[in-house]
């Protein structure tokens, strides 16, 4: 049985849920090692703010890519999976980027975007198709506005399928303000695929 995908439980969590869900959309409940989900929350929410509380500023790129490498290298049976950690020029949307490959052979993209000029968030993307980028957006959300059809919320009735769906060009800008990949130098994304 596959695991519907969850919404974040705070403001920070975005990247340990992301890491979730693309783990429940690749393997099923029975499939999951429970040493999966205690190595994601185990890394992730590793920033420190202000009075030295942790997680105040969500995940850093190096718990991402930390995850990632453990993910790759925990293989058991019935669970194994090839990440990848791209940056910077790396993260592209165009058809001979690595991002459409992965997701053409059935994998999932976590790739960081900017909500806000300062505000970063990771999704998880399915697919890409006819200029549009399907993605599952952990952060509910009922509206979104000023985005001009650029970017669209979708039903998800099943709780498996995107929620949300952004225009391809509008998505791979580098200097636009909200729900973009942003300035090259901030680009990241994690490429996850099923091997077993």
């Amino acid at each position: 049985m596959y695991t519907p995908l969850h919404y974040q439980v705070s403001e920070y969590d975005c990247v340990p849920t992301a890491l979730i869900n693309a783990v429940s959309y690749l393997f099923t409940r029975k499939e999951i090692p429970p040493m999966v989900i205690r190595h994601i929350y185990l890394y992730c929410l590793d920033t420190v703010g202000r009075n030295a509380r942790f997680g105040m500023a969500g995940t850093s790129k190096y718990a991402a890519r930390l995850v990632g490498n453990w993910l790759d290298s925990y293989k058991i049976k019935g669970f194994s999976v090839r990440t990848k950690f791209l940056e910077k020029e790396d993260v592209r949307l165009d058809k001979e980027g690595e991002i459409q490959t992965c997701l053409e052979e059935g994998g999932v993209v976590l790739c960081n975007i900017l909500l806000t000029k300062k505000e970063e968030h990771y999704i998880m993307i399915t697919s890409i198709a006819d200029e549009w980028v399907y993605v599952f957006d952990s952060y509910k959300r009922t509206r979104i506005r000023g985005m001009k059809d650029n970017v669209s919320i979708l039903e998800s009735s099943d709780g498996r399928s995107p929620n949300l769906k952004i225009q391809q060009a509008w998505l791979d800008q580098a200097d636009c303000k909200r729900f973009c990949l942003g300035p090259v130098a901030l680009r990241e994304a994690l490429l996850i695929r099923r091997l077993s």
